[in-house]
C-alpha cells in the first residue's frame, strides 16, 4: 500500500476542527436555556467531516446535558456513555440539575464496566528495516471506531479497521510515526503517538491518552495476617465470655448445694421449685460455657495458623482434637 502526501496545511486544519464553531453556538444556546436548538446545532455539527477530539467531547457533553434538561433519559445516557469510553476522567459542572447529574453516573458505572476504549501501537521489524505499523483496538464496545489515519514521517494514509486491528506497510531503518482512530465522518477519537520504531533503537513507550496505568497486585495471601489477628482476638473473647458463663453455672450450682438445711437434713433456705430452676439454669450457663471455649479454641488456633502462615506461603497446616483441648500441627 502506497502512503499519499498529506494535504495543504490551511485545508488540513479547516477540516480537523470542522464543527467548533457549531459546537460553540450550542453551548452558547444551553447558557440561554434553549436546550431544543442546541441539539439542533449539535446534530449539525456531528455531520460535519472531520471534527477534533476536543470538538467531538465538547459535543458529547453538551448533548448529554441538553438531553437531561429535557428529561430524556436514554438519549442522556448513550451520549454521556460515548464521552465516557472516550474520556472516562471528565467531570460533570457541579451546578446542574439532578435530571442530568443521575444518568452521568449511571453511564460512568456502566463505561467503567466496558471501557474505557484504547489501543496499543506496533511495529514488525525485520531484515533491518521496518516492515509494518499496525493498531490494535480494545473495548470498542460502542463500535465508534471505523477508520485509522497513520501519520509516518511527512506522509500520511486513512485504512479501515478491521476486526479491531489497522495495518500499513513502512520501509525505513528508523521511522517516526502516530496514528489517529477515527469515527464516522472522520472524528478523531484517540491519538496515538508520536513514536520511534527502528532496528537499532529501544521501543517507545505507548501513548494512549485514555489508558490507565494498572495498579501492581498485592502479594498473594496478604490478608492472612489481618484476618488471623482478627481471628485471635476473636477467640479470646468468645473465650473470655465463656468464662463467665462459666462463674455464673458454679455459683448457681453452689447456691443448690450450699443452700441452709434444718435439722433433718431439709433445704429450708429454698422452694423446691427455686432450687430445680437454678439447676436448670446452671446447665444451661455451663452448656454455653463449654461452647464458648470450644468455639474461642478454634478461631484462636486458626488464627494463629494464618499468623504464621502469613502472605505467599504455602504451608501444611492441620487442626485436630486432642485430649484436653485441640492440637495444631503442620508444616510451616
Amino acid at each position: 500500500m502506497r502512503l499519499i502526501s498529506l494535504l495543504p496545511l490551511v485545508s488540513f486544519l479547516a477540516l480537523a476542527d470542522a464543527g467548533a464553531p457549531k459546537v460553540n453556538e450550542a453551548k452558547r444556546q444551553l447558557d440561554d436555556l434553549e436546550p431544543e436548538a442546541a441539539l439542533k446545532t449539535l446534530d449539525a455539527a456531528e455531520k460535519l467531516e472531520g471534527n477534533s477530539r476536543e470538538t467531538l467531547l465538547e459535543l458529547h457533553l453538551l448533548r448529554g446535558i441538553a438531553f437531561g434538561t429535557l428529561g430524556k433519559d436514554a438519549k442522556t445516557r448513550d451520549s454521556f456513555r460515548k464521552l465516557l469510553m472516550l474520556d472516562p476522567s471528565v467531570k460533570l459542572p457541579a451546578d446542574l440539575p439532578p435530571r442530568v447529574q443521575t444518568p452521568f453516573f449511571e453511564a460512568r458505572e456502566w463505561a467503567e464496566r466496558n471501557g474505557p476504549l484504547t489501543a496499543v501501537p506496533s511495529a514488525v521489524v525485520g531484515s533491518g528495516e521496518v516492515e509494518l505499523l499496525s493498531v490494535t483496538v480494545r473495548k470498542d464496545v460502542l463500535r465508534l471506531v471505523k477508520s485509522a489515519r497513520f501519520h509516518v514521517g511527512s506522509e500520511t494514509v486513512e485504512v479501515p479497521v478491521s476486526a479491531n486491528v489497522a495495518q500499513v506497510p513502512a520501509r525505513g531503518a528508523t521511522v517516526t510515526w502516530s496514528v489517529e482512530l477515527l469515527g464516522d465522518r472522520k472524528a478523531v477519537l484517540l491519538v496515538l503517538g508520536p513514536r520511534t520504531e527502528g532496528a537499532t533503537t529501544p521501543p517507545t513507550a505507548d501513548v494512549t491518552p485514555v489508558a490507565a496505568m494498572a495498579t501492581p497486585a498485592e502479594p498473594g495471601g496478604a490478608w492472612r495476617r489481618p484476618v488471623g489477628g482478627v481471628l485471635l482476638g476473636a477467640g479470646a473473647a468468645a473465650a473470655g465470655i465463656g468464662v463467665v458463663f462459666g462463674a455464673l453455672a458454679t455459683g448457681s450450682r453452689s447456691r443448690v448445694t450450699g443452700a441452709a438445711r434444718d435439722e433433718q437434713g431439709r433445704v429450708v433456705s429454698l422452694t423446691q421449685r427455686e432450687a430445680a430452676a437454678l439447676a436448670a439454669g446452671a446447665q444451661t450457663q455451663a452448656t454455653v460455657a463449654n461452647v464458648l471455649f470450644v468455639t474461642g479454641g478454634v478461631l484462636a488456633a486458626t488464627g494463629v495458623v494464618f499468623l504464621i502462615i502469613g502472605p505467599d506461603q504455602a504451608p501444611v497446616a492441620k487442626l485436630s482434637p486432642a485430649a484436653g483441648g485441640l492440637m495444631l500441627s503442620g508444616n510451616f
